[in-house]
């Protein structure tokens, strides 16, 4: 009987720690998908700057006369091509994040499940 009692105990405190282990692997992991997020952000606003930049210069409003129009509508569609990109990848990153979530609160499940199962018969 004490045998089993050890091993349980030690089963349980084992347990604890790879638990421990993967809810700071899941923390790490969302930390560094927020920083992506943020710097991303970031890109957008500078993309969406440069692109009020051109479009004001496509419409004749600025006073830059140095590039032809096929060269500033390249360069539109490029900004428009990139800020797609980043859409793209915003999404991605916003599912990573939301599978995150989702591991968390089904770890945490199993962790209160686990400590139901623990009670013994009579208490239960």
């Amino acid at each position: 009987a004490k045998r089993t009692l050890r091993r349980r105990r030690k089963l349980e405190k084992e347990t604890k720690q790879l638990i421990k282990q993967e809810e700071l692997k899941r923390l790490h992991k969302a930390q560094a998908i927020q920083r992506q997020l943020e710097e991303l952000e970031e890109r957008q606003r500078a993309l969406e700057i440069f692109g009020v930049k051109l479009e004001r210069e496509l419409r004749g409003e600025s006073d830059s006369g140095t590039k032809d129009e096929s060269q500033m509508l390249h360069e539109w569609f490029e900004l428009v091509l990139e800020k797609n990109k980043l859409m793209r990848y915003e999404s991605e990153l916003l599912i990573i994040a939301q599978e995150l979530e989702l591991e968390d609160h089904q770890s945490r499940l199993e962790q209160k499940l686990r400590e139901k199962m623990a009670i013994d018969g009579k208490s239960k």
